[in-house]
């Protein structure tokens, strides 16, 4: 079973770009922060062992990446490429630095007929006072990966439409650079709960950009230069213990092919957390196997798939053929009897029931998302779990 699969059906959104989110242990990562002439800029270099560097940077005025290819010699200059696997070498614009006392990087950008400036980068800290009022993601990210944190630092949202579902009222923000929309809670649950949960909802939206600028610079990465992210939101039920939302993306970030996953929002409103599968439906003995961040437990994978392939998955399919027999029917398009396809599924709250979509090979990919798979909650209720999906 793929990873992105079993990433997908725990609400994780796993995008295979070409260029790693953090340095390996054979690698040094380092982050600036700096001008180029008068332009303000944030770098991010991955030195090899090699002394092979790549790497990134964007011009704090529009926060879109710059692929950076480069070499470092002994004596520690560097000579960085713009975008090289997109224009080649020849044609692009490129960096020549050196170190400095203070531990960072002086030296000259050079561009078309040539053009130069003066670029001078320092390591990059957290500007005094700016941790507060991020949200736990943002704060993450300061320790994780500085670069992306300071992207999004003081990074606008445009706020757009309200609108009410199933009583309840919300808006939507629109992140503008990557058009990443995400909604809030305005009326409809008490203060306490709507807090917490749009916390929630924030930093999902953060998470998503930064996922947006990683498949972007995918595609710089290869020789195309091309790259797709898009996403639509749809909420697809709200009560008052709960909400629940489609997040589906279509995505191609420079490698073989295109794809698409929808990785839903599933949160208690009681608690503001994150909702795993195991927790709505248990069919095993004695406590929930987790192995998902939502469960805040991790029994281990070999646990947590035995138990999803032998019991969770002959179960489903067996319900999914009493409910719906003829969608169920072996066909040479789709066969949705394979208990296999059911193991890892994708899956989120709607007002008939939890709506469920197996996982296919990729030639069948096709067949995921039927709009028919839907088990009631009466169903549900027989075998449920800690979470109390009564009204």
């Amino acid at each position: 079973m793929k990873l992105f699969t079993l990433l997908s059906a725990t609400g994780i959104l796993w995008l295979s770009i070409l260029y790693p989110a953090h340095a390996q242990h054979d690698e040094q990562q380092m982050t600036y922060t700096g001008q180029i002439g008068k332009s303000p800029v944030v770098i991010e270099l991955v030195t090899s062992e090699s002394n092979e560097i790549t790497g990134r940077y964007f011009y704090s005025r529009y926060r879109k990446d710059i692929a950076l290819t480069g070499t470092q010699s002994e004596g520690g200059s560097l000579k960085l490429y713009e975008n090289e696997r997109v224009v080649g070498q020849q044609k692009a614009a490129w960096m020549a630095l050196t170190p400095t006392p203070e531990g960072g990087l002086s030296g000259q950008w050079h561009g078309d007929k040539a053009k130069t400036t003066n670029v001078l980068l320092l390591p990059a800290i957290i500007p005094v006072g700016k941790k507060q009022g991020q949200t736990p993601y943002q704060n993450s990210l300061s320790k994780d990966n500085l670069y992306d944190y300071l992207r999004l630092l003081d990074m606008p949202l445009k706020a757009e439409n309200e609108q009410e579902f199933m009583g309840y009222r919300i808006r939507w923000w629109k992140e503008p650079i990557s058009g990443i929309r995400m909604f809030e809670l305005l009326s409809g649950y008490p203060q306490e709960q709507m807090a917490q949960v749009n916390i929630r909802l924030r930093d999902r939206l953060w998470r998503e950009v930064v996922d947006y600028h990683g498949c972007m610079l995918g595609g710089l990465s290869g020789s195309s230069g091309q790259a797709d992210f898009n996403q639509s939101v749809k909420p697809t039920y709200f009560s008052p213990s709960v909400i629940s939302a489609s997040v589906f993306t279509d995505y191609y970030c420079g490698g073989a092919h295109p794809d698409f996953a929808d990785s839903p929002i599933n949160l208690d409103m009681k608690s503001g957390k994150e909702l795993a599968l195991e927790d709505v439906i248990w069919l095993g003995k004695g406590k929930p196997v987790y192995y998902n961040e939502q469960g805040g437990d991790d029994a281990g994978f070999e646990a947590f798939s035995a138990y999803r392939s032998t019991v969770f998955a002959p179960w489903i399919v067996e319900q999914m053929r009493k409910l719906h027999p003829s969608q169920m029917k072996k066909s040479d398009e789709c066969d949705y009897s394979t208990v296999e396809y059911w193991t890892f599924v994708n899956w989120h709250f709607t007002p008939k029931g939890l709506y469920f979509s197996p996982s296919f090979p990729r030639v069948a990919r096709a067949c995921e998302y039927p709009d028919w798979s839907v088990l009631p909650y009466a169903a549900i209720k027989t075998h449920a779990g800690s979470f109390d999906i009564t009204d």
